[in-house]
């Protein structure tokens, strides 16, 4: 299950179920430049990205690949860049 907190109001909170079967890899897209990002995003086999990082500013570049090689490991799926 995937948790994530939106927008301020009544219906803030979002909660997603995704068998690891449907998972198909971890994607880290990395943009430098004026306004860089840096964002994790969880790829499904029918072609969704899911952010799994939020649109805060950018996490060190260390840090968000190590997240991504344990994450990747943990569920046993490819490890994609962008």
């Amino acid at each position: 299950m995937l948790y994530r907190q939106g927008f301020p109001g009544k219906n803030r909170e979002l909660r997603l179920k995704f068998s690891f079967n449907q998972v198909k890899s971890i994607k880290m897209k990395i943009e430098d430049g004026l306004n860089p990002k840096r964002q994790l995003l969880l790829c499904l086999k029918d072609s969704r990205e899911i952010p799994l990082t939020g649109p805060e500013r950018p996490i060190s570049l260390s840090t968000i690949e190590q997240d991504a090689v344990n994450l990747a490991q943990y569920l046993k799926v490819y490890l994609e860049t962008a």
